[in-house]
C-alpha cells in the first residue's frame, strides 16, 4: 500500500507560483478540501499540512515529526549556529525556553510600551514631514519599528540594532530569491553578530532587566551552564525571525486599516474592540505562513502516506481559515471571540514572542487610527512563502484632500 501511494505521488501546488502568491487564501481553500496534506515537488519535495487539527497533530507528535532537521521549507543554510530552541524537540527544548521565558513574559514586555509608542510616533512624524502623500511604509515605519522592538527586547545598542537590521533583511531577501550564495554569506554575518553579542555579555553582563542574554545568565536552569554557542544560538533565532515577521505583520496591519475605513471608525468610536481586532489581525495575516518538521519514520497523516525523511510544512495561514475550526473564517470579524488561531504555533513550540507581537499590533493600531486618513497609493505587493502579508506598501496619510 505504501509503495502504491508513493508511486501515485504528484505535485499539487507551487508556493512560489506568481498566481498562488496573489491568491494564497483561495489556493489554501481548495487544497484544504482536495489535498489536506498537499505535496509539492519544489525544493526536493515536501508536504504541506493545510487543516487546523492536522497541524495540531503534527505539532504534538515530536517522535514522528522532529524539529531538529529543519525549521522552514526551503531549508535555510545549515552552517553555523543552531536556532535555539526552535531546532530542538522536547524535553531538550524546554531547557532553553525556561531560560528565555523571563524576557518574554507579558508583564516584562509591557514595560517597553512607552518607548515603543514614542518610537512609532516619531517614525510616522518623520515620514509625514518628508512627504505625507507618498510614505514608503515598510521602509520608513514598519522596518525601523521592527528593528526597534527587537532592540528593546534583546537589549541592543543603537549600532547593534542597525547592523542586525541590515544583515537580517538581506538574508531573508536572498532566501526568498534562492540566492543561496548571498544567504550563506549573510547567515554567517548573523552568526558572527550573535557570537559577538554573547561574548560581550559573558565578559561584561548588563542589567538582566533590560538585556536578554544577561537575563539568561542571571536565571540559571537545571544542567550545565549554557555555552557561548548555546547563548548565541538563542539570540540567533530572534535576530531574523523576530525582525522579519514583525515587519510583515506591521505592513499587513497598515494595509488593512487603509483599505477598511469602517474598521478605523469602529476602533476610534469603540476602543473596547481593540483586543478582539488585534487577535483577528493575527489570525487573518499570520506573518510566518509556515514552519516545518521532518518525518522520522514512514507515517500516514489524514490518509496521506509520508515517507521517512520527508519535510512536512505546517501552513498556519490555511489553518487559520479552516471552517472546521472557525465560523465564517474568510470574513474578517473584529469582534471574533474566542479566536484560537495558530499564528503563534501550537503545543511546546509556541512562539515565545507573542506578547511583543500583540503589543506591536496595539501600538501601531493606535498610531495609525490617530492619523487624519489612510489611503493606499499604487498597488502593494505580497510577500511569498514562507511569509504571508504585505511586502511593499505606499500610503497617503494626509487625510481628505
Amino acid at each position: 500500500m505504501a509503495a502504491e501511494q508513493i508511486d501515485e505521488l504528484r505535485s499539487v501546488w507551487d508556493p512560489h507560483d506568481p498566481e498562488t502568491i496573489e491568491n494564497y487564501p483561495a489556493v489554501w481553500r481548495e487544497l484544504r478540501e482536495t489535498h489536506p496534506v498537499a505535496y509539492s515537488d519544489n525544493w526536493g519535495g515536501f508536504f504541506t499540512v493545510m487543516r487546523y487539527e492536522d497541524i495540531q497533530a503534527v505539532e504534538k507528535d515530536h517522535e514522528t515529526f522532529t524539529a531538529t532537521k529543519l525549521s522552514i521549507v526551503p531549508a535555510s543554510p545549515k552552517l553555523g549556529l543552531p536556532r535555539l530552541p526552535l531546532q530542538k524537540d522536547p524535553p531538550e527544548s524546554e531547557r532553553y525556553r525556561k531560560a528565555m521565558n523571563p524576557s518574554f513574559k507579558a508583564n516584562k514586555v509591557k514595560t517597553f510600551e512607552p518607548q515603543l509608542r514614542a518610537l512609532v510616533d516619531r517614525l510616522i512624524a518623520e515620514a509625514k514631514a518628508k512627504d505625507a502623500a507618498n510614505i514608503d511604509f515598510p521602509e520608513q515605519i514598519g522596518e525601523p519599528m521592527s528593528q526597534g522592538s527587537l532592540g528593546l527586547l534583546v537589549g541592543f545598542d543603537t549600532e547593534e540594532s542597525l547592523e542586525i537590521g541590515r544583515l537580517s533583511a538581506t538574508y531573508v531577501h536572498a532566501i526568498q530569491n534562492r540566492d543561496m550564495g548571498t544567504a550563506a554569506k549573510m547567515s554567517k554575518g548573523v552568526d558572527a553578530f550573535a557570537i559577538k553579542l554573547a561574548q560581550s555579555r559573558l565578559e561584561d553582563p548588563r542589567d538582566p532587566e533590560s538585556d536578554m542574554v544577561s537575563s539568561i545568565l542571571a536565571h540559571p536552569v537545571k544542567g550545565d551552564p549554557f555555552t557561548e554557542t548555546e547563548l548565541a544560538g538563542m539570540v540567533r533565532l530572534l535576530l531574523v525571525g523576530g525582525h522579519i515577521a514583525s515587519r510583515c505583520l506591521m505592513n499587513s496591519l497598515a494595509w488593512h486599516l487603509a483599505t477598511h475605513p469602517d474598521h478605523v471608525r469602529l476602533l476610534r468610536e469603540d476602543p473596547s474592540v481593540k483586543p478582539t481586532f488585534r487577535d483577528e489581525i493575527l489570525r487573518f495575516y499570520p506573518a510566518n505562513q509556515s514552519l516545518a518538521r521532518v518525518a522520522t519514520k514512514d507515517t500516514v497523516l489524514n490518509g496521506t502516506f509520508i515517507k521517512k525523511g520527508t519535510p512536512v510544512a505546517m501552513n498556519y495561514g490555511s489553518a487559520n481559515r479552516d471552517p472546521r475550526a472557525f465560523e465564517d473564517p474568510e470574513t474578517f470579524d473584529p469582534y471574533r471571540s474566542p479566536n484560537r488561531h495558530l499564528t503563534f504555533g501550537y503545543s511546546t513550540h509556541q512562539c515565545m514572542g507573542q506578547a511583543m507581537a500583540k503589543m506591536q499590533v496595539d501600538v501601531m493600531t493606535d498610531a495609525l487610527i490617530a492619523q487624519p486618513g489612510l489611503k493606499v497609493v499604487g498597488k502593494p505587493t505580497w510577500g511569498r512563502w514562507t511569509e504571508f502579508g504585505i511586502n511593499t506598501l505606499t500610503l497617503d496619510m494626509r487625510g481628505d484632500t
